[in-house]
Protein backbone atom coordinates (compact mmCIF):
# COMPACT_ATOMS: atom_id res chain seq x y z
CA UNK A 1 0.00 0.00 0.00
CA UNK A 2 1.02 3.66 -0.23
CA UNK A 3 1.92 5.39 2.97
CA UNK A 4 -0.22 8.19 2.02
CA UNK A 5 -3.48 6.83 0.89
CA UNK A 6 -4.80 10.93 0.18
CA UNK A 7 -1.52 11.78 -2.16
CA UNK A 8 -1.99 12.15 -5.69
CA UNK A 9 -1.28 9.37 -8.08
CA UNK A 10 1.47 10.15 -10.70
CA UNK A 11 -0.30 11.69 -13.16
CA UNK A 12 2.77 11.82 -15.48
CA UNK A 13 3.38 8.14 -15.35
CA UNK A 14 -0.54 6.93 -16.00
CA UNK A 15 -0.79 9.35 -18.72
CA UNK A 16 2.33 8.01 -20.41
CA UNK A 17 0.87 3.95 -19.83
CA UNK A 18 -2.31 4.94 -21.68
CA UNK A 19 -1.80 7.30 -23.93
CA UNK A 20 2.19 6.91 -25.23
CA UNK A 21 3.54 4.64 -27.71
CA UNK A 22 2.04 2.59 -30.56
CA UNK A 23 -1.93 1.35 -29.52
CA UNK A 24 -2.56 -2.18 -28.96
CA UNK A 25 -0.89 -4.60 -31.51
CA UNK A 26 -4.58 -5.37 -33.39
CA UNK A 27 -5.00 -1.68 -34.28
CA UNK A 28 -1.78 -1.27 -36.32
CA UNK A 29 -1.98 -0.29 -39.91
CA UNK A 30 0.58 -2.57 -42.20
CA UNK A 31 1.57 -0.28 -44.54
CA UNK A 32 2.03 -1.47 -48.09
CA UNK A 33 4.40 1.90 -49.00
CA UNK A 34 5.23 5.28 -47.88
CA UNK A 35 2.53 6.44 -50.18
CA UNK A 36 -0.57 4.36 -48.64
CA UNK A 37 -3.48 5.93 -46.72
CA UNK A 38 -4.17 9.86 -46.67
CA UNK A 39 -1.13 11.37 -45.84
CA UNK A 40 -2.85 13.67 -43.57
CA UNK A 41 0.97 14.77 -43.05
CA UNK A 42 1.85 15.56 -46.75
CA UNK A 43 1.68 19.49 -46.61
CA UNK A 44 3.19 19.91 -43.45
CA UNK A 45 5.87 17.72 -44.85
CA UNK A 46 6.36 20.15 -47.59
CA UNK A 47 6.37 23.11 -45.24
CA UNK A 48 2.64 24.13 -45.48
CA UNK A 49 2.45 27.15 -47.38
CA UNK A 50 -0.88 28.26 -48.80
CA UNK A 51 -0.25 27.57 -52.30
CA UNK A 52 1.00 23.86 -51.42
CA UNK A 53 -2.17 23.82 -49.58
CA UNK A 54 -4.15 24.78 -52.60
CA UNK A 55 -2.66 22.21 -54.77
CA UNK A 56 -3.22 19.28 -51.91
CA UNK A 57 -6.82 20.45 -52.32
CA UNK A 58 -6.65 19.83 -56.39
CA UNK A 59 -4.90 16.42 -56.05
CA UNK A 60 -7.47 15.53 -53.48
CA UNK A 61 -9.89 16.43 -55.43
CA UNK A 62 -8.77 13.97 -58.50
CA UNK A 63 -7.92 11.21 -56.23
CA UNK A 64 -11.35 11.12 -54.70
CA UNK A 65 -12.71 10.26 -58.30
CA UNK A 66 -12.04 7.03 -57.87
CA UNK A 67 -12.51 6.88 -54.08
CA UNK A 68 -8.80 7.98 -53.21
CA UNK A 69 -8.21 10.76 -50.24
CA UNK A 70 -4.90 10.94 -51.38
CA UNK A 71 -2.70 13.81 -53.22
CA UNK A 72 0.43 11.52 -54.06
CA UNK A 73 -2.54 9.67 -56.16
CA UNK A 74 -4.21 12.52 -57.51
CA UNK A 75 -0.66 13.81 -58.73
CA UNK A 76 0.19 10.72 -60.16
CA UNK A 77 -3.77 11.12 -62.08
CA UNK A 78 -2.90 14.16 -63.04
CA UNK A 79 0.30 13.31 -65.34
CA UNK A 80 -1.69 10.28 -66.55
CA UNK A 81 -3.86 12.31 -67.82
CA UNK A 82 -1.40 14.46 -69.39
CA UNK A 83 0.08 11.80 -70.89
CA UNK A 84 -3.63 11.17 -72.88
CA UNK A 85 -3.59 14.88 -74.34
CA UNK A 86 -2.49 18.64 -72.45
CA UNK A 87 -6.21 19.45 -72.85
CA UNK A 88 -7.19 16.78 -70.96
CA UNK A 89 -5.07 17.48 -67.98
CA UNK A 90 -6.07 21.23 -68.24
CA UNK A 91 -9.67 21.23 -68.31
CA UNK A 92 -9.32 18.32 -65.58
CA UNK A 93 -8.03 21.36 -63.03
CA UNK A 94 -10.06 23.51 -64.45
CA UNK A 95 -12.95 21.65 -63.68
CA UNK A 96 -11.63 21.10 -59.88
CA UNK A 97 -10.44 24.57 -59.29
CA UNK A 98 -13.97 26.02 -60.25
CA UNK A 99 -15.75 23.38 -57.77
CA UNK A 100 -13.68 23.99 -54.73
CA UNK A 101 -13.54 27.46 -55.28
CA UNK A 102 -17.35 27.29 -55.60
CA UNK A 103 -17.01 25.55 -52.40
CA UNK A 104 -14.59 28.25 -50.63
CA UNK A 105 -17.00 31.73 -51.78
CA UNK A 106 -20.14 29.66 -50.39
CA UNK A 107 -17.99 29.36 -47.50
CA UNK A 108 -19.22 25.47 -47.18
CA UNK A 109 -17.54 22.88 -44.24
CA UNK A 110 -13.37 22.88 -44.77
CA UNK A 111 -13.61 19.64 -43.98
CA UNK A 112 -15.22 18.04 -46.73
CA UNK A 113 -13.11 20.77 -49.03
CA UNK A 114 -9.47 19.64 -48.21
CA UNK A 115 -10.65 16.19 -48.54
CA UNK A 116 -11.84 16.99 -52.21
CA UNK A 117 -15.04 16.20 -51.92
CA UNK A 118 -16.64 19.28 -53.26
CA UNK A 119 -14.05 18.96 -56.49
CA UNK A 120 -14.21 15.60 -57.68
CA UNK A 121 -17.25 15.52 -59.77
CA UNK A 122 -16.30 19.18 -61.27
CA UNK A 123 -12.95 16.93 -62.41
CA UNK A 124 -14.88 14.63 -64.74
CA UNK A 125 -17.06 17.53 -65.89
CA UNK A 126 -13.79 19.10 -66.73
CA UNK A 127 -12.44 15.49 -68.68
CA UNK A 128 -15.70 15.83 -70.15
CA UNK A 129 -15.96 18.88 -71.89
CA UNK A 130 -11.88 18.23 -73.10
CA UNK A 131 -12.94 15.00 -74.61
CA UNK A 132 -16.54 15.93 -75.81
CA UNK A 133 -16.50 19.35 -77.05
CA UNK A 134 -16.02 19.69 -80.71
CA UNK A 135 -16.33 23.62 -81.17
CA UNK A 136 -15.61 25.34 -84.63
CA UNK A 137 -12.42 25.11 -86.32
CA UNK A 138 -9.76 27.58 -84.53
CA UNK A 139 -12.36 28.64 -81.79
CA UNK A 140 -12.34 25.74 -79.56
CA UNK A 141 -10.79 27.34 -75.98
CA UNK A 142 -13.11 30.38 -75.97
CA UNK A 143 -16.28 27.92 -75.83
CA UNK A 144 -15.22 25.39 -73.77
CA UNK A 145 -13.85 27.18 -71.02
CA UNK A 146 -17.23 29.00 -69.49
CA UNK A 147 -18.84 25.45 -70.45
CA UNK A 148 -16.37 23.90 -68.01
CA UNK A 149 -16.17 26.76 -65.32
CA UNK A 150 -20.37 26.62 -65.14
CA UNK A 151 -20.60 23.00 -65.57
CA UNK A 152 -18.06 22.62 -62.85
CA UNK A 153 -20.04 25.10 -60.28
CA UNK A 154 -23.03 23.33 -60.75
CA UNK A 155 -21.66 19.70 -59.77
CA UNK A 156 -20.17 21.33 -56.84
CA UNK A 157 -23.91 22.55 -56.19
CA UNK A 158 -25.45 19.66 -56.73
CA UNK A 159 -22.62 17.58 -54.62
CA UNK A 160 -23.71 20.09 -51.68
CA UNK A 161 -27.70 20.00 -51.95
CA UNK A 162 -28.12 16.62 -53.69
CA UNK A 163 -25.31 14.64 -51.96
CA UNK A 164 -26.60 16.51 -48.73
CA UNK A 165 -30.13 14.75 -48.86
CA UNK A 166 -28.81 11.02 -49.88
CA UNK A 167 -26.67 11.78 -47.18
CA UNK A 168 -29.07 12.52 -44.76
CA UNK A 169 -32.51 10.49 -46.18
CA UNK A 170 -31.87 7.25 -47.13
CA UNK A 171 -27.44 7.56 -46.04
CA UNK A 172 -26.18 6.71 -49.39
CA UNK A 173 -23.13 8.73 -51.21
CA UNK A 174 -23.31 10.81 -54.20
CA UNK A 175 -20.94 9.67 -55.77
CA UNK A 176 -20.58 10.86 -59.84
CA UNK A 177 -24.33 11.46 -59.96
CA UNK A 178 -23.57 15.16 -60.30
CA UNK A 179 -21.19 14.85 -63.03
CA UNK A 180 -23.74 12.58 -65.10
CA UNK A 181 -26.32 15.08 -65.02
CA UNK A 182 -24.61 18.09 -65.73
CA UNK A 183 -22.70 16.59 -68.56
CA UNK A 184 -26.28 15.25 -69.90
CA UNK A 185 -27.60 18.43 -69.62
CA UNK A 186 -24.93 20.22 -71.50
CA UNK A 187 -25.34 17.81 -74.16
CA UNK A 188 -29.08 18.04 -74.02
CA UNK A 189 -28.68 21.91 -74.51
CA UNK A 190 -26.12 21.64 -77.17
CA UNK A 191 -28.78 19.31 -79.31
CA UNK A 192 -31.58 21.35 -78.75
CA UNK A 193 -29.43 24.48 -80.12
CA UNK A 194 -27.73 22.46 -82.94
CA UNK A 195 -24.42 23.40 -81.71
CA UNK A 196 -21.50 21.22 -81.95
CA UNK A 197 -20.52 22.18 -78.54
CA UNK A 198 -21.29 18.68 -76.73
CA UNK A 199 -21.12 15.99 -79.24
CA UNK A 200 -19.28 13.31 -78.80
CA UNK A 201 -16.92 12.08 -81.79
CA UNK A 202 -18.14 9.16 -82.97
CA UNK A 203 -14.43 7.65 -83.42
CA UNK A 204 -13.76 4.30 -85.03
CA UNK A 205 -12.30 1.38 -82.40
CA UNK A 206 -9.12 -0.17 -83.32
CA UNK A 207 -8.68 -3.39 -84.02
CA UNK A 208 -7.51 -6.11 -81.61
CA UNK A 209 -4.67 -8.50 -82.48
CA UNK A 210 -4.70 -11.27 -80.42
CA UNK A 211 -8.19 -12.07 -79.80
CA UNK A 212 -10.37 -12.01 -77.05
CA UNK A 213 -7.51 -12.76 -74.47
CA UNK A 214 -5.47 -9.56 -76.02
CA UNK A 215 -8.46 -7.69 -75.53
CA UNK A 216 -8.92 -9.01 -71.70
CA UNK A 217 -5.97 -8.16 -70.98
CA UNK A 218 -6.20 -4.58 -72.85
CA UNK A 219 -9.28 -3.73 -70.85
CA UNK A 220 -7.51 -4.37 -67.30
CA UNK A 221 -5.71 -0.98 -67.71
CA UNK A 222 -8.04 0.79 -70.02
CA UNK A 223 -11.14 -0.21 -67.64
CA UNK A 224 -9.49 2.09 -65.03
CA UNK A 225 -8.23 5.00 -67.50
CA UNK A 226 -11.78 5.13 -68.90
CA UNK A 227 -13.28 6.60 -65.62
CA UNK A 228 -11.32 9.65 -66.54
CA UNK A 229 -12.56 9.68 -70.39
CA UNK A 230 -9.76 8.42 -71.19
CA UNK A 231 -8.35 5.86 -73.23
CA UNK A 232 -4.74 5.85 -73.78
CA UNK A 233 -2.92 2.32 -72.48
CA UNK A 234 0.35 3.64 -70.84
CA UNK A 235 -2.35 6.50 -69.34
CA UNK A 236 -4.12 3.61 -67.50
CA UNK A 237 -1.40 1.28 -66.48
CA UNK A 238 0.06 5.02 -64.96
CA UNK A 239 -3.38 5.41 -63.36
CA UNK A 240 -3.81 1.62 -62.02
CA UNK A 241 -0.06 2.43 -60.34
CA UNK A 242 -1.85 5.54 -58.76
CA UNK A 243 -4.87 3.79 -57.21
CA UNK A 244 -2.03 1.05 -55.86
CA UNK A 245 0.45 3.76 -54.49
CA UNK A 246 -2.40 5.14 -51.83
CA UNK A 247 -4.63 1.73 -51.70
CA UNK A 248 -3.23 -1.82 -52.95
CA UNK A 249 -6.87 -3.28 -52.00
CA UNK A 250 -8.26 -1.01 -54.46
CA UNK A 251 -6.42 -1.64 -56.91
CA UNK A 252 -6.54 -5.18 -56.91
CA UNK A 253 -10.38 -4.63 -56.44
CA UNK A 254 -10.32 -2.59 -59.44
CA UNK A 255 -8.58 -4.76 -61.60
CA UNK A 256 -10.57 -7.70 -60.84
CA UNK A 257 -14.00 -5.15 -61.80
CA UNK A 258 -12.28 -4.45 -65.07
CA UNK A 259 -11.17 -8.36 -65.90
CA UNK A 260 -15.20 -9.02 -64.54
CA UNK A 261 -16.37 -6.20 -67.11
CA UNK A 262 -14.54 -7.34 -69.82
CA UNK A 263 -15.50 -11.09 -69.73
CA UNK A 264 -19.59 -9.90 -69.24
CA UNK A 265 -18.60 -7.95 -73.14
CA UNK A 266 -16.64 -11.02 -74.43
CA UNK A 267 -19.99 -13.40 -73.42
CA UNK A 268 -22.52 -11.38 -74.36
CA UNK A 269 -20.60 -10.66 -77.70
CA UNK A 270 -19.97 -7.16 -77.55
CA UNK A 271 -16.72 -8.07 -79.88
CA UNK A 272 -12.89 -7.31 -78.94
CA UNK A 273 -12.50 -3.69 -79.52
CA UNK A 274 -14.85 -2.30 -77.20
CA UNK A 275 -13.57 -4.49 -74.30
CA UNK A 276 -10.31 -3.50 -75.72
CA UNK A 277 -10.64 0.04 -75.09
CA UNK A 278 -12.31 -0.63 -71.47
CA UNK A 279 -15.76 0.62 -72.33
CA UNK A 280 -17.07 -2.43 -70.72
CA UNK A 281 -14.93 -1.94 -67.43
CA UNK A 282 -14.68 0.99 -66.35
CA UNK A 283 -18.24 1.15 -64.53
CA UNK A 284 -17.26 -2.12 -63.07
CA UNK A 285 -14.10 -1.04 -61.62
CA UNK A 286 -15.83 1.77 -59.75
CA UNK A 287 -18.66 -0.44 -58.39
CA UNK A 288 -16.20 -3.38 -57.32
CA UNK A 289 -13.83 -0.49 -55.33
CA UNK A 290 -17.30 0.87 -53.87
CA UNK A 291 -18.70 -2.25 -52.92
CA UNK A 292 -16.10 -4.49 -52.02
CA UNK A 293 -13.73 -1.85 -50.41
CA UNK A 294 -15.01 1.57 -50.10
CA UNK A 295 -18.42 1.35 -48.64
CA UNK A 296 -17.61 -1.73 -47.07
CA UNK A 297 -14.77 -3.48 -45.35
CA UNK A 298 -12.84 -5.18 -47.81
CA UNK A 299 -13.29 -9.00 -46.62
CA UNK A 300 -14.36 -12.18 -48.06
CA UNK A 301 -18.02 -11.80 -47.47
CA UNK A 302 -17.84 -8.43 -49.47
CA UNK A 303 -15.88 -10.07 -52.19
CA UNK A 304 -18.82 -11.95 -53.93
CA UNK A 305 -21.28 -9.34 -53.64
CA UNK A 306 -19.01 -6.43 -55.14
CA UNK A 307 -17.74 -8.78 -58.28
CA UNK A 308 -21.44 -9.58 -58.67
CA UNK A 309 -22.21 -5.46 -58.54
CA UNK A 310 -19.46 -5.05 -61.08
CA UNK A 311 -20.66 -7.28 -63.50
CA UNK A 312 -24.50 -6.16 -63.45
CA UNK A 313 -22.79 -2.63 -64.04
CA UNK A 314 -21.09 -4.01 -67.71
CA UNK A 315 -24.03 -5.85 -67.85
CA UNK A 316 -26.67 -3.00 -67.98
CA UNK A 317 -24.23 -0.37 -69.66
CA UNK A 318 -25.78 -0.93 -73.28
CA UNK A 319 -29.47 -1.41 -71.38
CA UNK A 320 -29.04 2.24 -69.75
CA UNK A 321 -27.22 3.63 -73.08
CA UNK A 322 -30.59 2.40 -75.43
CA UNK A 323 -32.54 4.65 -72.59
CA UNK A 324 -30.28 7.66 -74.05
CA UNK A 325 -30.83 9.84 -76.82
CA UNK A 326 -27.75 8.65 -79.70
CA UNK A 327 -25.02 10.00 -79.40
CA UNK A 328 -25.59 10.72 -75.87
CA UNK A 329 -22.80 8.22 -73.93
CA UNK A 330 -23.94 6.60 -70.99
CA UNK A 331 -21.29 8.00 -68.52
CA UNK A 332 -20.51 6.05 -65.44
CA UNK A 333 -24.29 5.90 -64.26
CA UNK A 334 -24.41 2.57 -64.71
CA UNK A 335 -21.95 3.03 -61.25
CA UNK A 336 -23.64 4.47 -59.95
CA UNK A 337 -26.87 3.24 -60.19
CA UNK A 338 -26.10 -0.63 -59.49
CA UNK A 339 -23.56 0.74 -56.50
CA UNK A 340 -26.67 2.95 -54.86
CA UNK A 341 -28.73 -0.13 -55.39
CA UNK A 342 -26.26 -2.58 -54.13
CA UNK A 343 -26.08 -0.41 -50.97
CA UNK A 344 -29.70 -0.51 -50.24
CA UNK A 345 -30.10 -4.30 -50.90
CA UNK A 346 -27.64 -5.52 -49.00
CA UNK A 347 -28.24 -3.96 -45.70
CA UNK A 348 -31.40 -5.86 -46.17
CA UNK A 349 -30.22 -8.89 -47.84
CA UNK A 350 -26.87 -9.69 -46.09
CA UNK A 351 -26.84 -7.32 -42.87
CA UNK A 352 -23.26 -9.25 -41.94
CA UNK A 353 -22.01 -6.81 -44.91
CA UNK A 354 -21.70 -3.55 -42.47
CA UNK A 355 -21.63 -0.58 -44.04
CA UNK A 356 -18.49 1.96 -43.83
CA UNK A 357 -20.25 5.35 -42.33
CA UNK A 358 -20.09 8.09 -44.67
CA UNK A 359 -18.18 10.26 -42.39
CA UNK A 360 -15.50 7.32 -42.11
CA UNK A 361 -14.81 6.37 -45.37
CA UNK A 362 -11.13 5.99 -45.96
CA UNK A 363 -9.00 3.34 -47.58
CA UNK A 364 -10.10 -0.36 -48.21
CA UNK A 365 -6.98 -0.84 -45.67
CA UNK A 366 -8.33 1.24 -43.01
CA UNK A 367 -11.64 -0.01 -43.57
CA UNK A 368 -10.23 -3.65 -43.11
CA UNK A 369 -8.13 -2.70 -40.00
CA UNK A 370 -11.40 -1.07 -38.22
CA UNK A 371 -12.89 -4.58 -39.29
CA UNK A 372 -9.92 -6.62 -37.57
CA UNK A 373 -9.98 -4.22 -34.24
CA UNK A 374 -13.91 -4.94 -33.66
CA UNK A 375 -13.21 -8.34 -34.24
CA UNK A 376 -10.65 -8.46 -31.86
CA UNK A 377 -12.39 -6.62 -29.20
CA UNK A 378 -16.01 -8.34 -29.81
CA UNK A 379 -14.01 -12.18 -29.46
CA UNK A 380 -12.13 -10.95 -26.29
CA UNK A 381 -15.30 -9.24 -25.16
CA UNK A 382 -17.44 -12.98 -25.57
CA UNK A 383 -14.17 -14.20 -23.52
CA UNK A 384 -14.58 -12.03 -20.45
CA UNK A 385 -18.13 -12.26 -20.80
CA UNK A 386 -17.86 -15.70 -20.52
CA UNK A 387 -15.88 -15.80 -17.39
CA UNK A 388 -17.14 -12.77 -15.96
CA UNK A 389 -20.31 -15.09 -15.62
CA UNK A 390 -18.46 -18.13 -14.80
CA UNK A 391 -16.41 -16.18 -11.94
CA UNK A 392 -13.24 -17.70 -14.28
CA UNK A 393 -9.81 -16.29 -14.56
CA UNK A 394 -9.84 -12.97 -16.79
CA UNK A 395 -6.61 -11.67 -17.08
CA UNK A 396 -6.33 -12.04 -21.12
CA UNK A 397 -4.39 -9.67 -22.24
CA UNK A 398 -0.97 -9.58 -21.24
CA UNK A 399 -0.05 -12.76 -22.90
CA UNK A 400 -0.37 -10.51 -26.42
CA UNK A 401 0.71 -6.96 -24.57
CA UNK A 402 3.54 -5.15 -26.40
CA UNK A 403 6.83 -5.86 -24.40
CA UNK A 404 7.53 -1.70 -23.52
CA UNK A 405 4.07 -1.34 -22.37
CA UNK A 406 4.13 -4.11 -19.61
CA UNK A 407 7.57 -2.22 -18.75
CA UNK A 408 5.55 1.19 -17.90
CA UNK A 409 2.53 -0.92 -16.48
CA UNK A 410 5.30 -2.57 -14.45
CA UNK A 411 6.98 0.85 -13.16
CA UNK A 412 3.81 2.40 -12.59
CA UNK A 413 2.44 -0.37 -10.63
CA UNK A 414 6.18 -0.25 -8.26
CA UNK A 415 5.79 3.75 -8.19
CA UNK A 416 2.35 2.77 -6.58
CA UNK A 417 3.39 0.23 -3.98
CA UNK A 418 5.50 1.92 -1.79
CA UNK A 419 5.16 -0.67 0.67
CA UNK A 420 6.43 -2.92 -1.38
CA UNK A 421 3.05 -4.85 -0.46
CA UNK A 422 2.09 -6.20 -3.83
CA UNK A 423 -0.83 -4.87 -3.50
CA UNK A 424 -2.92 -1.40 -4.35
CA UNK A 425 -5.88 -0.64 -2.33
CA UNK A 426 -8.85 -0.24 -4.70
CA UNK A 427 -10.61 2.23 -2.98
CA UNK A 428 -7.54 4.38 -3.31
CA UNK A 429 -7.39 4.05 -7.07
CA UNK A 430 -10.76 4.68 -7.57
CA UNK A 431 -10.23 7.74 -5.69
CA UNK A 432 -7.38 8.77 -7.24
CA UNK A 433 -8.55 8.41 -10.75
CA UNK A 434 -12.24 9.37 -10.28
CA UNK A 435 -10.89 12.83 -8.47
CA UNK A 436 -8.48 13.49 -11.52
CA UNK A 437 -9.49 16.08 -13.74
CA UNK A 438 -6.11 17.58 -15.08
CA UNK A 439 -3.57 16.66 -18.09
CA UNK A 440 -4.86 18.38 -21.15
CA UNK A 441 -5.53 15.04 -22.74
CA UNK A 442 -8.59 14.26 -23.23
CA UNK A 443 -8.46 10.29 -23.05
CA UNK A 444 -8.05 10.45 -19.07
CA UNK A 445 -9.09 13.68 -18.71
CA UNK A 446 -12.80 13.39 -19.25
CA UNK A 447 -14.88 12.69 -15.67
CA UNK A 448 -17.74 11.16 -17.26
CA UNK A 449 -15.76 8.36 -19.41
CA UNK A 450 -14.83 6.63 -16.22
CA UNK A 451 -18.00 6.73 -13.99
CA UNK A 452 -17.94 2.87 -14.26
CA UNK A 453 -14.17 2.72 -13.40
CA UNK A 454 -15.37 1.82 -9.72
CA UNK A 455 -17.06 -0.95 -11.05
CA UNK A 456 -14.42 -2.09 -13.01
CA UNK A 457 -11.74 -2.22 -10.43
CA UNK A 458 -13.77 -4.15 -8.14
CA UNK A 459 -14.88 -6.50 -11.03
CA UNK A 460 -10.81 -6.83 -11.61
CA UNK A 461 -10.27 -7.82 -7.86
CA UNK A 462 -10.94 -11.26 -8.91
CA UNK A 463 -10.25 -12.82 -5.02
CA UNK A 464 -12.30 -9.79 -3.25
CA UNK A 465 -9.54 -9.04 -1.24
CA UNK A 466 -9.53 -5.17 -1.35
CA UNK A 467 -6.10 -4.55 -3.44
CA UNK A 468 -5.10 -5.30 -7.29
CA UNK A 469 -1.89 -7.55 -7.14
CA UNK A 470 0.35 -6.70 -10.11
CA UNK A 471 -1.34 -9.33 -12.42
CA UNK A 472 -5.00 -7.83 -11.62
CA UNK A 473 -3.36 -4.08 -12.06
CA UNK A 474 -1.79 -5.23 -15.42
CA UNK A 475 -5.35 -6.57 -16.81
CA UNK A 476 -6.45 -3.06 -15.65
CA UNK A 477 -4.41 -1.14 -17.71
CA UNK A 478 -4.78 -2.58 -20.62
CA UNK A 479 -8.28 -2.22 -21.06
CA UNK A 480 -7.74 1.20 -20.36
CA UNK A 481 -6.02 1.32 -23.19
CA UNK A 482 -7.95 -0.13 -25.68
CA UNK A 483 -10.75 2.12 -24.27
CA UNK A 484 -8.28 5.44 -25.26
CA UNK A 485 -6.81 3.85 -28.32
CA UNK A 486 -10.13 1.87 -29.70
CA UNK A 487 -13.11 4.24 -29.07
CA UNK A 488 -13.24 6.23 -32.22
CA UNK A 489 -12.00 3.14 -34.30
CA UNK A 490 -14.51 1.70 -32.70
CA UNK A 491 -17.68 3.22 -33.03
CA UNK A 492 -16.90 4.07 -36.58
CA UNK A 493 -17.70 0.31 -37.27
CA UNK A 494 -20.11 -0.03 -35.03
CA UNK A 495 -22.47 3.12 -35.15
CA UNK A 496 -23.90 2.02 -38.90
CA UNK A 497 -25.11 -1.28 -37.17
CA UNK A 498 -28.37 1.41 -35.45
CA UNK A 499 -30.17 0.76 -38.34
CA UNK A 500 -33.28 2.30 -37.12
CA UNK A 501 -31.22 5.26 -35.64
CA UNK A 502 -32.55 5.75 -32.46
CA UNK A 503 -28.89 5.87 -30.67
CA UNK A 504 -29.30 2.15 -29.01
CA UNK A 505 -28.39 -0.89 -29.63
CA UNK A 506 -30.84 -3.67 -29.26
CA UNK A 507 -30.16 -7.57 -29.21
CA UNK A 508 -30.85 -7.57 -32.56
CA UNK A 509 -28.60 -5.25 -33.52
CA UNK A 510 -25.74 -6.75 -31.55
CA UNK A 511 -26.43 -10.18 -32.92
CA UNK A 512 -25.58 -7.95 -36.38
CA UNK A 513 -22.42 -7.00 -35.41
CA UNK A 514 -21.14 -10.03 -33.61
CA UNK A 515 -22.57 -11.81 -37.39
CA UNK A 516 -20.43 -9.08 -39.45
CA UNK A 517 -16.92 -10.44 -37.87
CA UNK A 518 -17.94 -14.16 -37.73
CA UNK A 519 -18.77 -14.41 -34.45
CA UNK A 520 -22.01 -16.23 -32.95
CA UNK A 521 -25.25 -14.79 -31.50
CA UNK A 522 -25.27 -14.16 -27.90
CA UNK A 523 -26.64 -16.84 -25.62
CA UNK A 524 -29.94 -16.21 -23.88
CA UNK A 525 -28.19 -15.97 -20.01
CA UNK A 526 -25.11 -13.54 -22.21
CA UNK A 527 -27.86 -11.32 -23.22
CA UNK A 528 -29.57 -10.95 -19.77
CA UNK A 529 -26.22 -10.48 -18.31
CA UNK A 530 -25.26 -7.83 -20.55
CA UNK A 531 -28.61 -6.18 -21.07
CA UNK A 532 -29.88 -6.09 -17.61
CA UNK A 533 -32.40 -3.39 -16.32
CA UNK A 534 -32.04 -2.35 -20.17
CA UNK A 535 -33.95 -5.00 -22.84
CA UNK A 536 -34.85 -2.75 -25.10
CA UNK A 537 -31.14 -1.48 -25.72
CA UNK A 538 -27.82 -0.01 -24.47
CA UNK A 539 -26.75 3.60 -25.80
CA UNK A 540 -23.66 3.38 -27.52
CA UNK A 541 -21.58 4.93 -25.39
CA UNK A 542 -22.32 2.32 -22.15
CA UNK A 543 -22.16 -0.19 -24.83
CA UNK A 544 -18.73 0.71 -25.72
CA UNK A 545 -17.20 0.89 -22.03
CA UNK A 546 -18.75 -2.25 -21.56
CA UNK A 547 -17.00 -3.72 -24.65
CA UNK A 548 -13.73 -2.33 -23.43
CA UNK A 549 -14.04 -2.16 -19.92
CA UNK A 550 -16.02 -5.50 -18.84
Amino acid sequence: MRDDPHAPLPSHLLLEVLLAGEPPPASRLRRWLPTSGTLPAAVDALGGGRHVRAAEVLLRSLGQVIFLNNPFTGLLLLLALGLQSAALAGFTLVGIVAANGTALVMRWERGPLRDGIYGFNGALVGSAVAVFAQAAEGAWLPPRLPLTLMGAVLSSLLVRHLGGWLKTRPGLPVLTLPFCLVTWGWMAAAAAFASPLLSPAAAPLPAVPGGSAAALLLALPRGFAQVFLCDGLWSGVLIVAAVAAASPIAAVLGLAGAACGGLVGLLTGAGTEPVAMGLWSYNAVLTVIAVGGTFHAPTPRSLVPAVAAGGVAAAVTPLLAGLLPAGVPVLTFPFVLVTLLSLVLLRHWLPSMVPVALHAVVTPEEHLRRYRVTRDLLAGFRRRLAASRGGGARLLLAARADRGVMARIEALFHELDHDGSGGLAVSELVTGLLGRSAGGRAGIANRSRFRQLAEVLRSMDLDGDGTLDREEFTELMLRLRLLVHGRERLRSYVLPIDADGDGLLDPIELDRLLASVGLSPLADPERRWLYGDAPTGLPWDAFLDRLLLT
